[in-house]
């Protein structure tokens, strides 16, 4: 199999049948939650997918070039977490300094992509297969891609309720979770290709 077509898979596999949010059960809560448009949605999930990108890469550096010759494995859930706290802070010091705009429509998302366990979850499966380098940070890519799709495919399904009759007992976070399944039940027609 050639590089290409083994990191192709790879995507599929991440973005698809291995889903960060309707496979793993990852920061499934944020994407339920969101409520605010499909472009807003879009925005916090590009800066939830660099952010994911960012402390898969970042944590393979620091496992590799300081845990490990330490001996301290032990701490590497510990330092992911920290990581991923200090890279999502900068990632929304950044939004607020390039778009004040942008910053102040995602309001309190941009700091809840420190608390999104699919940013430490992706980070902490990459090292624990024991990927290099380039697969952790591929795997962090792909990861956040997933993550965006399954939150903007969700914002979308929310917009799509609201003009929707729906009946009294199931609306809000009932209906939520119901289309959240059905949607986790089509990505698994995915499950044959990777």
């Amino acid at each position: 199999m050639t590089g290409i077509s083994r990191i192709l898979l790879f995507m599929v596999s991440c973005v698809f049948t291995q889903n960060v949010v309707f496979v793993r059960l990852l920061g499934s809560g944020e994407a339920v939650r969101e409520d605010r448009g499909v472009g807003a949605a879009a925005c916090l999930g590009i800066a939830t997918a660099a952010v994911m990108t960012l402390a898969a890469l970042c944590g393979w550096l620091v496992r590799s070039l300081a845990l490990v010759p330490l001996h301290a494995e032990y701490m590497t859930l510990t330092a992911l977490a920290l990581l991923c706290v200090a890279l999502a802070y900068l990632a929304a010091a950044v939004v607020r300094g390039v778009k004040p705009a942008l910053a102040e429509a995602l309001g309190e998302g941009l700091p809840m992509i420190a608390a999104n366990c699919a940013v430490l979850g992706v980070a902490l499966i990459d090292l624990e297969k024991g990927a290099s380098l380039l697969d952790a940070t591929l795997g962090g890519l792909f990861g956040g891609l997933g993550f965006l799709l399954a939150i903007v495919l969700m914002a979308g399904v929310k917009e799509r309720i609201a003009y929707s009759k729906v009946p009294a007992p199931l609306k809000g976070l009932p209906i939520s979770l119901i289309s959240a399944g059905l949607v986790a039940l089509a990505f698994m027609g995915f499950m044959g290709l990777a």
